[in-house]
């Protein structure tokens, strides 16, 4: 009798979520994870001949079912509470910080990069004044209870391989609290250090570091929704002065114009205040600035929140990203005369190189 019971509350139970998943609408975005959920595919005779449709509607089921995100930060509970794993989804917290495992190292993607560098170099940046850092990743500065890549071998591969720039170490300039708490980009009220290392060694002024502080107290990192759990939101600062404010911007992909893009605040990823998230092309002109003196940056998504900082110290900062434009199509944009260059990417990057558009 008592197994007929929990048969049937079981039936109940199944039945119960399956009638829900009908009736209840689907979700186009997940706030927590930040992205779009799948929506139901179409059924054609190709799909259903290759079975591709049966895989489209197993991650529509994942994607649209009831209750996810409590699910979701159950399963994250059990792993961290109750089978004592260190890690959910390859994240950990530490010290408030939740902080991504990209593990292992992966050297064949770390020698595309430098190849990809050394091509870059080669096509358009012979003769300037090229220099070079590396951001790493928060776990670089986490205690070493977890796994790790080998960073001395990464950054001593990137430094033999690219060893006629000028390396700019970052790293002891850097540690966790410079880092969001809920996202992998560090916090741009705290790169004073960077701005100065980075000053004295390409021989740019930064003097006006008088900024108004502007405070966004309820941004939600990219690890925010991934780690499952019950979190704090994150604060956003971001930074201005007159000479920020007077800059103008281009956009070859967009219609921003100013170096900050508020609207974006409280969105999907409010990260994208700072110049407006990620694009393939963005001149910055400083309108306070008589010289003649340019920066080109290479970068990820790091250098949006850094180049804003860094806008004084010259007359127009070219920001360059290569994850959205393809190598060959950089003489089309930019004319390479005398600008000082800055290769700027974080160790993720480097460790999936594959995603630069360098061929």
């Amino acid at each position: 009798m008592k197994n007929k019971i929990i048969t049937i509350l079981f039936i109940i139970i199944v039945c119960g979520l399956f009638l829900l998943n009908i009736i209840v609408k689907d979700i186009d975005i997940s706030d927590s994870e930040r992205r779009y959920l799948t929506k139901f595919p179409d059924i054609t005779l190709s799909g259903l001949l290759d079975a591709s449709v049966f895989a489209s509607i197993e991650d529509y089921s994942s994607d649209q079912f009831v209750w996810r995100d409590y699910f979701r930060g159950l399963k994250a509970w059990v792993q961290y509470n109750i089978l004592g794993k260190l890690d959910n989804n390859n994240l950990f917290i530490e010290d408030g910080q939740i902080i991504k495992i990209d593990y292992p190292l992966n050297i064949n993607k770390v020698n595309t990069f430098i190849d990809k560098m050394n091509l870059l170099y080669n096509t358009y940046l012979k003769d300037m004044n090229v220099y070079y850092s590396i951001i790493p990743d928060k776990n670089y500065y986490s205690s070493n209870k977890y796994l790790k890549i080998d960073y001395d071998l990464l950054f001593s591969m990137v430094n033999q391989g690219l060893d006629y720039m000028e390396y700019i170490d970052l790293t002891d300039k850097l540690e966790l609290s410079n880092y969001y708490y809920t996202d992998i980009h560090w916090k741009q009220e705290t790169l004073d250090e960077i701005v100065d290392l980075l000053s004295s060694s390409m021989g740019f002024k930064i003097k006006d570091k008088d900024y108004k502080r502007h405070e966004f107290t309820e941004f939600k990192g990219t690890y925010y929704g991934q780690i499952g759990l019950k979190v704090p939101f994150d604060k956003l600062t971001y930074l201005t002065n007159d000479i920020i404010d007077a800059a103008s911007v281009y956009d070859i992909e967009s219609k921003l114009n100013t170096v900050y893009e508020e609207s974006s605040l409280g969105k999907m990823d409010s990260y994208d205040v700072f110049l407006g998230g990620s694009s393939a092309l963005i001149e910055i002109t400083n309108n306070s600035n008589t010289s003649k003196k340019e920066l080109i940056i290479f970068r990820d998504s790091f250098s949006s929140s850094l180049a804003p900082l860094l806008i004084e110290g010259y007359k127009k900062i070219t920001l360059v990203d290569l994850r959205y434009m393809n190598m060959n199509l950089l003489s089309d944009y930019i004319t390479f005369d005398n600008q000082d260059i800055l290769i700027l990417y974080n160790t993720s990057i480097i460790n999936s190189s594959d995603m630069l558009k360098i061929f």
